[in-house]
């Protein structure tokens, strides 16, 4: 008789610390499976009820090959330690995909299983990005020469340039507004300010896997090597504030972005392709999670 598969989750805090363990094998091949734990770990420990959030693996077991699937609100990450597809695929067969997903780094992998479900299940993807990734070591990034250009000054985001940050994200969708606001709150980011008018002139997040993100210079503000300011001042409080290396996923026709990272002497990590998918909920339409929750 055919063995019955089910998702159960992960509830301890101590599971989840040493599920995140395991990631540090072979350094830094699974750093994105070790920040998204680290992220929401982190977030725990402030707020042990924060909504929306689970950890599922299969079978409970998440011992033999780290398998795990993160949903926050309309996220979804999922990762395992072989990058074999097999389990992973019946683990995300028993997702409930009604609602539509957010999929953030997508191994390329996985991504074959991914797209292969979703073919199955006949459901349609809003948009998807492929994206290489290019990594600052810690020690490194402490090192970086951070040069505020006169007239500005640099200090972290505040949450009333939350909607501000959101419009101009290339990366935008309905639901991301609280996102923002999440990550202003939570993570470490930095804003370059100017002096005179204390405007909020170029900005950069770090998302919950760890990448830099939402990295903008407003237009008014743009060449003037500002990205590259903001880039390095985040780098850096990354590695002083958590002593963990400085990751970065950059849409491969975005040449600039690639400049801008070689610049401050991240180097590309060859081999390793991301993708972030958005999958439409089975009734079709779109993604339409609220930004209150």
């Amino acid at each position: 008789m055919a063995t019955e598969h089910q998702l159960t989750e992960i509830t301890d805090s101590d599971d989840l610390r040493e599920l995140q363990r395991l990631y540090l094998r072979d350094w830094p091949r699974h750093c994105v499976g070790y920040f998204w734990l680290d992220n929401y770990l982190r977030w725990l420990k402030e707020d042990p009820q924060i909504r929306h959030l689970a950890f599922y693996t299969l079978d409970t077991d998440w011992q033999s090959d780290g398998l795990f699937l993160l949903v926050h609100r309309y996220q979804l990450f999922f990762c395992n330690l072989s990058r074999r597809g097999p389990q992973l695929e019946l683990a995300l067969r028993l997702l409930d995909w009604s609602g539509g997903y957010k999929v953030s780094a997508i191994h390329e992998e996985h991504h074959l299983v991914y797209r292969q479900l979703l073919a199955e299940l006949q459901l349609g993807i809003d948009r998807e990005m492929n994206t290489i990734m290019f990594r600052l070591p810690w020690q490194a990034a402490t090192q970086l020469d951070i040069e505020c250009p006169p007239g500005y000054y640099l200090e972290k985001v505040r949450l009333e340039h939350a909607e501000l940050i959101n419009d101009l994200w290339s990366a935008r969708h309905p639901g991301s507004l609280y996102l923002i606001q999440l990550l202003i709150a939570n993570n470490t980011n930095m804003g370059l300010y100017e002096k005179e008018t204390g405007l909020l002139c170029a900005w950069c997040l770090r998302l919950q896997s760890g990448f830099l993100g939402a990295l903008e210079v407003r237009k008014s503000h743009q060449r003037r090597g500002l990205g590259v300011v903001v880039a390095a001042a985040i780098s850096q409080a990354i590695a002083r504030d958590l002593q963990q290396d400085v990751t970065a996923l950059v849409n491969l026709s975005n040449e600039a972005a690639c400049r801008l990272f070689q610049k401050l002497q991240f180097t590309l990590v060859q081999g390793e392709h991301y993708y972030w998918s958005m999958s439409l909920p089975k009734a079709g339409g779109q993604i339409d999670w609220p930004n209150n929750e």
